[in-house]
């Protein structure tokens, strides 16, 4: 089992991109969100990505308790720890997602498990 926590406010997928009239580029503060959470995800495993199936448990800090969008926030994350946790976010084929609230400390917790088999 692995456990990373990637600290600040989490960023959703429309404060990440933007969409222009031809594509859609990474802003800013997305371009340095991303980079924090890789570097803190590098400094917390320091091993070989992982190669099996994997199912992950993320749960979301957020510093306010108006309606944020967990589901909205987590896709440029799993990208962003690809070869780093695991090979390819694809990999995971189970996922829980929970919604915490702390004003103080915003972060996202993970919660990384091999797995040996998928019932379908």
């Amino acid at each position: 089992m692995i456990k990373l926590t990637i600290e600040g406010k989490p960023l959703s997928v429309n404060q990440t991109y933007q969409k222009t009239a031809y594509a859609y580029y990474m802003t800013k503060k997305g371009k340095d969100y991303k980079d924090s959470a890789i570097e803190q995800a590098i400094s917390q495993y320091k091993k070989d990505p992982l190669i099996e199936d994997l199912e992950v448990t993320l749960t979301y800090y957020f510093w306010s308790k108006r309606k944020l969008d967990h589901l909205n926030m987590n896709k440029w994350l799993l990208d962003a720890l690809n070869e780093i946790i695991w090979v390819d976010d694809s990999q995971i084929k189970i996922s829980h997602h929970y919604t915490e609230y702390d004003k103080e400390r915003p972060r996202i917790e993970l919660i990384v498990k091999k797995i040996t088999s998928v019932s379908t």
